[in-house]
C-alpha cells in the first residue's frame, strides 16, 4: 500500500524522514512536496489551498488505480489532504482505504489563530517569525542561521496566507473513506468543538484520536504514529 504524506505549512517532503522506516515492507510512504519546497525549490509557491490540491492531484492522480493507498497531512497538510480526497472522489477514482488528517480542526472551522487579527501572512518579519515560534514550528538548526530564516519565510508565509484565505465549500456529499484524526491534547489551535464538525466528513466513520503534547507532538512520536498508521491500513 502507498501512503501520500503531504506536510504542513512551511513543511517539506523529508519532514517524514524518520516515519518510512516504521512502515516498511507493508506500507511504501510517497512524501510529496508541494510546488516551492523541496524537490520542487524552483517552481513558484502557491497561495490558494484550492490550487495546490488541484496541483496534488494531477500529480498522483495516474497512480491511483494501480494499488491501494491512503493520505495523511498534518496541519496545513491535513486540509490539503482533505481536499485531494474530495478531488480524487469527484474525478470518481479508486478511494483511498484511509484518510489521516492531524493537527486540523475540522475543514468547515478556521483556526483560532487565523481568526484573530491582523493576517499573519503580513505581519513584519520579527513579529511573523514570533507567531510561528508560538507554534513549536521552528526548528532550532533553522533559528540559528539567518540564512535558512530568510529562504523559509517566504514559504511560510504563502502557506499561511493559503489557510487564511481558504474558504470552506461543502460538498455535495461526504467521502466515502473512514478518517482518523489525530490531534495534540496541549494544542492550544484545537478545541473539542473544533474536532466534532469532522463527523460530518465522511460516511464511513470519524476517529477522533488524542495524542499527548502540542501541535507538533506527533512529531516526537513516530513509534506511535507508525501503529496507528499500520492498523488502520491492514
Amino acid at each position: 500500500m502507498n501512503l501520500y504524506a503531504l506536510p504542513y505549512a512551511g513543511g517539506h517532503s523529508l519532514v517524514y524522514r524518520n516515519l518510512q522506516p516504521l512502515l516498511k515492507p507493508a506500507v511504501n510512504l510517497q512524501a510529496i512536496d508541494p510546488p516551492g519546497r523541496g524537490r520542487r525549490s524552483h517552481e513558484p509557491l502557491i497561495t490558494d489551498m484550492e490550487h495546490m490540491a488541484d496541483d496534488v492531484f494531477h500529480r498522483i492522480q495516474h497512480e491511483l488505480t494501480d494499488h491501494p493507498y491512503a493520505i495523511f497531512g498534518h496541519s496545513m497538510g491535513s486540509l490539503l489532504a482533505y481536499l485531494l480526497a474530495r478531488r480524487i472522489a469527484e474525478a470518481a477514482l479508486p478511494l483511498p482505504k484511509h484518510l489521516f488528517c492531524s493537527g486540523r480542526a475540522s475543514p468547515s472551522v478556521p483556526a483560532a489563530e487565523i481568526l484573530m487579527p491582523p493576517p499573519k501572512h503580513t505581519l513584519p518579519s520579527p513579529a511573523f517569525w514570533a507567531y510561528i515560534e508560538g507554534l513549536g514550528g521552528v526548528p532550532p538548526e533553522v533559528k540559528l542561521h539567518r540564512e535558512l530564516m530568510e529562504y523559509f519565510e517566504p514559504v511560510l508565509r504563502a502557506d499561511i496566507k493559503a489557510l487564511e484565505c481558504y474558504q470552506y465549500r461543502a460538498p455535495q456529499k461526504p467521502l466515502g473513506v473512514p478518517i482518523t484524526v489525530f490531534y495534540g491534547i496541549e494544542d492550544r489551535e484545537i478545541t473539542t468543538e473544533s474536532l466534532m464538525p469532522w463527523q460530518q466528513e465522511s460516511t464511513e466513520g470519524v476517529t477522533l484520536c488524542p495524542l499527548h503534547g502540542g501541535h507538533f507532538g506527533i512529531f516526537e512520536q513516530w513509534p506511535l504514529l507508525a501503529r496507528h498508521l499500520l492498523k488502520a491500513c491492514a
